[in-house]
């Protein structure tokens, strides 16, 4: 059923993702140029952390400009 008005059948052909189908694409391997670019994506995401930090930081210390 639908939410719109005077439809009924919209959603019949709708196929759901099980969580298990989710946590299963964690044991993909990745190889060739791909671990180039998730060592990158790994990188990135440790800068952030530290970004965020120093945010924090300023932001407690009242900073109003750098």
């Amino acid at each position: 059923m639908d939410w719109k008005i005077g439809v009924e059948n919209d959603n019949d052909n709708q196929v759901f993702i099980k969580d298990n189908w989710i946590r299963n694409l964690q044991e993909v391997v990745i190889e060739g140029p791909e671990v180039e670019i998730l060592e990158k994506i790994k990188k990135a995401r440790s800068k952030n952390k530290d970004v965020v930090r120093v945010v924090e930081e300023i932001k407690r210390a009242k900073v109003k400009e750098l």
